[in-house]
């Protein structure tokens, strides 16, 4: 820009920097239609009148007294030494037009030493459409001195201005603009403010600023123009190329200094209110902000209609394995891209590393539309294959709820479709609201039932094809519910896997069949192989091996005799995955691929895994009948087979499938038509009937 809005940027409307100490507007800015944008740097604008002067000539007369209260001097100061900052929302009427505006205070400087404080308003419908704006490095704001560019021809003015400024201010100098330029484009990110002598032999003032004028990294800098000409003519040609504020000579050096000082703040200032909002990848609001926004906005829109989308990438950590750490992070910004150009009654933000929150409001037909061309956009021109993004809609949200509580909802909604590779977005249903509570109450239990022992092992037997003869079996958890009710594990398990509590349950149900090892080799009891499922979660966790391994050598049992069942959507992350594989069967464990067919199918799992049994998925045994599905686990079998793997069919339920699955070479069975998963005691009684029938 060519202006002063290159610094300020657009969504401020009107910006006061206040000294506390004499409530006097040290740097004042206002912009509208009429006169454009006016700066003025300067001491004696009294705050107070200045604030009433314009609530009383901009907002609406309902919110007046809430703003008068909100702007009070004192009351401001009371919160920032509480907070940083703080937002208000208003109304203004301008034409007949009602629009919804807020006002940002924030203190510079520590709680209990700022001594200034800036007023920022702007227009929340065009602020959502903002930027990146450039982080500023905190370190260089706070200590140290700024570094000034002086570009003066005569030898003598320029000794005379270091020495004005060289306490307090880093300088560089130049004898003319092309000189200066280069030294600007070596030193843009460091410098404060361009101190530019206009009258200049090489590349003068007016020249100069033309030039950093075409580039808005370099038009980012404030300049100060030195002259003596007095002619208004010319000082609007430097505010049009950009200029911030004149300093003329003759030099006075508290003048000088006064106006370089306000024109750094006023900068620093902008950009320090900017940065804390927003998410450094992608330019766009950061989740807290997005909340207080969002709340806001909900509370003077009250009579139309929101929606909150959730726009979440399956699979990231995928992504980043596979195309690496600057790949994942252009598909972030290619995503925010796409979001905040197709805003325009809405406000989005960034919300974790791989998902994004927006606040919609318009008619449920035009909304439904836009999202529907947004999803088929990201689909046409996603910059990785396969880029799936999935999307939870709160339609016509409830404006009682916090928040959060709304993004919840639409988080549900998502994580409803989150393994569905056939659907893209759903809807939040009062269902999931119901379902959402009794998650919580799930989460809220644990503890308490881990403590107690409510969680119980089952056990289910692996039997061999063609002996009958139990193998195995495979440890699974269910959950009686103070001791009566049985909770589904398909209720609990994907709880628990979200918050990470899993973590827990999977070492507890690990210890559990450990502790059934010991005691039934302490009672000479033949040790037949019990599987423990270590999930996704788990295996990502720091450190899962060695207290695995730990477990085992304190119950003093073999290492054969546990083995650990990894699925194979855990195996595809491999470097963590594989560490971790290896531990495990360094030290003698011995490890299975559960559900094998059920998910990625990742054949070069198989190879990079030191896997000793296969475990084919009930989904496609369920087919094993029908001559796809039967040359489908055919071939699994010869695979596993070639690997040297041993072979086991899960869901094994009818005579049908057992007959082909026999004729087809498998190992192994686990399923309903030999048995369900049964308590420890059931399971120890079914082993020796077992074994008394065959002997």
């Amino acid at each position: 820009m060519n202006d002063i809005n290159s610094v300020l940027r657009n969504e401020f409307s009107n910006i006061y920097l206040v000294d506390c100490k004499s409530q006097q507007i040290e740097i004042y800015r206002y912009k509208n239609q009429a006169v454009g944008v006016k700066e003025i740097l300067q001491t004696k604008q009294p705050y107070k009148a200045a604030i009433q002067k314009y609530i009383e000539e901009n907002v609406v007369l309902e919110d007046r007294k809430k703003m008068n209260a909100a702007a009070d001097f004192e009351h401001v100061c009371s919160q920032l030494h509480k907070i940083p900052q703080f937002t208000v929302h208003y109304r203004v009427k301008r034409d007949g037009v009602l629009s919804y505006y807020y006002m940002k205070c924030a203190r510079i400087g520590d709680a209990d030493t700022f001594q200034r404080v800036i007023f920022a308003f702007a227009n929340e419908d065009a602020d959502v459409k903002q930027n990146e704006i450039e982080k500023i490095i905190h370190a260089d704001i706070t200590t140290g001195k700024r570094k000034i560019l002086i570009i003066e021809d005569n030898a003598l003015n320029r000794e005379m201005l270091c020495e004005i400024l060289k306490d307090k201010y880093d300088i560089l100098t130049a004898e003319n603009g092309e000189i200066g330029f280069e030294i600007l484009e070596k030193n843009y990110k460091a410098l404060s403010v361009i101190l530019l002598d206009m009258q200049m032999p090489v590349c003068d003032g007016t020249e100069f600023l033309k030039k950093i004028g075409e580039d808005t990294a370099l038009a980012s800098i404030p300049v100060i123009v030195i002259t003596a000409n007095s002619d208004e003519d010319a000082e609007l040609t430097c505010l049009n190329l950009g200029a911030s504020d004149f300093i003329r000579k003759p030099y006075n050096a508290d003048i000088i200094k006064g106006r370089v000082d306000n024109v750094i703040k006023l900068k620093e200032s902008t950009l320090m209110l900017a940065a804390v909002e927003h998410d450094e990848l992608t330019g766009l609001y950061t989740r807290q902000v997005f909340l207080h926004y969002a709340k806001g906005i909900m509370k003077f829109r009250a009579d139309t209609p929101m929606h909150l989308v959730v726009a979440k990438i399956i699979d990231f950590k995928l992504i980043k394995h596979m195309y690496g750490n600057k790949k994942a992070d252009e598909v972030i910004g290619y995503l925010a891209s796409v979001y905040s150009n197709k805003v325009r009654n809405g406000l989005v933000a960034r919300q974790g590393h791989n998902s994004f929150v927006g606040l919609f409001w318009e008619d449920h037909k035009t909304f439904e539309q836009k999202l529907k061309n947004v999803i088929s956009e990201v689909k046409a021109n996603s910059l990785v294959k396969g880029l799936m993004v999935k999307y939870g809609v709160y339609k016509d949200i409830d404006k009682r709820l916090p928040v959060s509580a709304i993004c919840d909802c639409a988080s549900m909604a998502e994580e409803s479709i989150a393994d569905n590779y056939d659907c893209d977005m759903a809807y939040y249903t009062e269902e999931m609201g119901h379902k959402r509570i009794n998650n919580q109450m799930i989460e809220i239990a644990f503890e308490s039932a881990l403590k107690n022992h409510e969680f119980i092992v089952f056990y289910q037997p692996k039997v061999d094809i063609d002996t009958e003869k139990v193998v195995g079996a495979e440890a699974l958890v269910r959950w009686y519910k103070d001791g009566t009710s049985l909770i589904s594990p398909g209720e609990f398990i994907p709880v628990y896997e979200r918050d990470g509590l899993i973590v827990k349950l999977d070492e507890y149900i690990f210890r559990q069949v450990c502790s059934l090892q010991k005691r039934r080799m302490d009672e000479g009891e033949e040790l037949l192989p019990i599987s423990v499922n270590l999930s996704r979660t788990s295996a990502l966790h720091e450190d899962v091996a060695k207290r695995y391994i730990d477990i085992i050598k304190e119950n003093g049992i073999p290492f054969s005799c546990v083995p650990i069942e990894l699925t194979e959507s855990a195996a595809i992350y491999n470097d963590r995955v594989k560490a971790m594989t290896e531990q495990l069967t360094d030290a003698g464990c011995i490890l299975h691929i559960d559900d094998f067919g059920a998910g990625y199918s990742s054949l070069i799992s198989l190879n990079q895994f030191p896997f000793s049994t296969l475990k084919i998925d009930k989904s496609l045994i369920d087919d094993v009948c029908q001559s796809k599905g039967k040359t489908l686990v055919e071939q699994v079998i010869t695979l596993s087979k070639l690997l040297d793997m041993k072979v086991v069919a899960e869901g094994v339920e009818t005579k049908e499938q057992l007959d082909i699955i026999k004729a087809l070479q498998c190992d192994a069975v686990q399923g309903f038509y030999y048995a369900k998963p049964m308590p420890e005691d059931e399971f120890i009684e079914y082993v020796k009937g077992i074994q008394s029938k065959n002997q």
